[in-house]
């Protein structure tokens, strides 16, 4: 992969999104007083889960480079300092490994 690709358009709304998902969603649930049981449930196990197999998804049918999968888990484990307990940093692993396997379903 060449840094003209890498360093594009495409790279900056991966990182943006990616971004989102990892520290407004959480700003936004504890800013409406949502229990810590129900943010981790709806965030770890719901939002989290659907935005790592969508991208993943994406980035097989438009065959771009896998390091876009990247960017979630690792600022999810910048999130997890902030927002949850410290056992959510496995689910990173999770996550990556959601999206690497959704990617590969649909790539060619």
């Amino acid at each position: 992969m060449n840094k003209r690709r890498f360093f594009s358009l495409t790279t900056l709304w991966y990182a943006a999104f990616a971004a989102a998902m990892s520290f407004v969603i959480p700003i936004i649930f504890i800013e409406l007083n949502i229990t810590d049981i129900q943010r981790m449930g709806i965030i770890l196990f719901g939002i989290n889960v659907l935005y790592a197999l969508l991208s993943g998804l994406i980035v097989g049918v438009k065959t771009q480079p896998l390091v876009y999968l990247i960017f979630f888990p690792i600022l999810f484990l910048i999130g997890v300092h902030f927002f949850f307990a410290s056992f959510a940093y496995y689910f990173a692993v999770v996550y990556a490994i959601f999206a690497f396997l959704a990617c590969g379903m649909v790539r060619r």
